[in-house]
């Protein structure tokens, strides 16, 4: 067995997927001479409305078990997917779960803030301060029930550590057993790159399984030095829990652009604007305004340029319940 697939194997983990999300053609998108355009569905992972950070808490969760802790604190704006998906696992692995928002308590619970609603989570609103005071006071919540004799487990950096990363590096081997099955050689996979978690996962699983994927990070937040910077951090930490050296520094393992990202996170272009309703009109699927638009401007424009060929995959990260809360009217 090789040694990723061994590590992965015996590392705390709590099962949230129902199985492997699909691999499937497109329809239209993308659609030219010698281009093979698919998509991940990592918009299927089961648990609440779907997203990429499922992968991620099935080994955070694990690790959260294994310390027999009775709390779970994750913090975001309010419309975090990564909240969401956290309260949802946690009730599926029937774990408390609370959450920490930079912002007031809403007038409508809209979008995923609904969600969090129905899965009974109990939310905090501190209105509007930073993302870097937010973090502090869930820090400082964490150590006061740790004071009151509780073990609280905090969801840090939007799951995009170490161990969360590890469900990534779990989708590689995933993702090259399908093209295996499906006959693919020479995939290019276009992946979001906000905090770096999703992508770094990525970039260290396929690099110890011998780089079966060309992979195309697309920058949703960062100009391209900060985002690498983001993810050489998170593969040391992963570097650190199982053990196993990446072969070589992250600009030498993918492509990272920061060409498509606007004014950064939750920022549109007009071509991110326009693919929402593009997408969905041709393939009946849905992407949101914030990181998957922006993947799916990224993969257009490289296979229009004659960047990318042959067999080309869209990884579809989710947040269909933020969409909800992105128009008026």
């Amino acid at each position: 067995m090789e040694p990723l697939m061994e590590f992965l194997a015996r590392a705390p983990r709590v099962a949230l997927l129902p199985g492997p999300t699909p691999l499937h053609p497109l329809a239209r998108f993308c659609a030219r001479p010698g281009v093979q355009p698919l998509i991940k569905r990592d918009d299927m992972t089961g648990v609440g409305p779907g997203g990429n950070k499922i992968r991620s808490l099935e080994f955070l969760l694990g690790q959260a078990m294994a310390q027999g802790c009775d709390c779970v604190l994750a913090a975001g704006p309010e419309q975090s997917n990564l909240c969401t998906l956290t309260a949802a696992a946690c009730a599926r692995a029937g774990l408390a779960c609370e959450l920490v928002h930079d912002s007031p308590p809403p007038e409508q619970a809209r979008g995923n803030l609904l969600l969090n609603r129905l899965l009974g989570v109990k939310a905090h609103y501190l209105g509007p301060v930073s993302g870097e005071e937010r973090n502090a006071w869930m820090e400082r919540l964490s150590e006061d029930y740790r004071r009151q004799g509780r073990r609280p487990f905090v969801v840090r950096n939007g799951a995009s550590t170490g161990c969360g990363a590890l469900g990534y590096a779990a989708a590689a081997a995933e993702l090259r057993e399908q093209c295996r099955q499906q006959g693919l050689s020479s995939l290019t996979l276009f992946v979001p790159g906000g905090n770096g978690g999703v992508a770094a996962g990525l970039v260290y699983g396929n690099a110890l399984l011998g780089s079966p994927f060309r992979i195309v990070v697309v920058s949703v937040e960062d100009e391209a030095p900060v985002l690498e910077a983001h993810m050489e951090a998170v593969i040391r930490q992963a570097e650190a829990i199982t053990g196993l050296s990446c072969p070589a520094p992250v600009n030498r393992l993918c492509t990272i652009t920061d060409q498509y990202r606007g004014g950064g996170w939750g920022m549109n272009t007009p071509a991110s604007a326009a693919m929402v309703e593009t997408f969905a009109r041709q393939e009946g699927l849905f992407v949101e305004n914030v990181y998957t638009s922006k993947v799916l401007v990224g993969m257009e424009d490289w296979v229009r340029a004659g960047k990318a060929g042959g067999p080309v995959c869209f990884l579809h990260t989710g947040g269909f319940g933020s969409l909800f809360s992105q128009y008026e009217g």
